[in-house]
């Protein structure tokens, strides 16, 4: 399994409103599928953390708890393996599950989840739903689970493009401006005062990598000294 690369999607860049509108949707489907929590996860690195748990009663599962990623012992880690629906009906019935910390120590019988892309594909977390009996989950269930995770990859997407937006007015605000130039050694001017090399000063605007060549004229120059 890869590593994850850091998560740009922090709680910062998810805004309250979102995160407010996710709980809800937890807290609803936790309390239609009557089971005692609803979690929505993410991944950051080498780390998972529970993002968001629903506000249910008798919820063993704390918004904020964290822990290492891959290896975290978690149902979601297999979720994430899967790429698709991880639905465990009943660990105690389950040889690769019935020992886990949250059989033994939380008393989770059951999971069912799928997981979370980011607009760029990579891996965003899971939202799933965890029972403390054997739960089989009807196909309702499934289609509402799936709803649930299509509504919050929408909102990455919205957040998504509205930076890449934001971005492309900066570029176009900063190449129709007039900017000075060093008469000497070539350096612009930023906005900020700051003189920098203009490949510097390309690559902040633009996110564009430069790469280095020698122009006829240069290099007709240049091999005079070998003549």
């Amino acid at each position: 399994m890869r590593i994850s690369k850091a998560n740009p999607f922090t709680r910062e860049k998810l805004a309250q409103d979102v995160l407010n509108e996710w709980q809800n949707l937890i807290d609803s489907t936790a309390e239609i599928f009557g089971v005692p929590a609803g979690l929505i996860t993410r991944v950051d690195g080498d780390q998972i953390e529970i993002l968001l748990s629903s506000a249910s009663k008798g919820n063993p599962y704390t918004a904020g708890y964290t822990t290492h990623y891959p290896d975290s012992g978690w149902y979601c880690e297999r979720t994430l393996k899967s790429r698709g629906l991880n639905l465990i009906p009943d660990a105690l019935r389950d040889p690769e599950w019935k020992d886990n910390d949250a059989v033994t120590g939380l008393n989770i019988i059951s999971y069912v989840g799928m997981p979370i892309h980011r607009p760029d594909g990579e891996d965003f977390g899971t939202v799933c739903f965890l029972d403390n009996k054997a739960n089989p989950h009807n196909e309702l269930h499934i289609k509402m689970l799936n709803q649930v995770k299509r509504m919050v990859e929408l909102s990455l997407r919205i957040i998504y493009d509205k930076d890449l937006i934001e971005q492309q007015e900066r570029l176009i605000n900063d190449l129709s401006r007039i900017y000075p130039i060093c008469s000497y050694c070539k350096k612009v001017r930023e906005q900020s005062g700051a003189w920098v090399q203009i490949e510097k000063y390309i690559q902040d605007i633009a996110g564009t990598q430069p790469s280095h060549g020698i122009c006829p004229d240069c290099f007709a120059r240049e091999m005079k000294q070998f003549e």
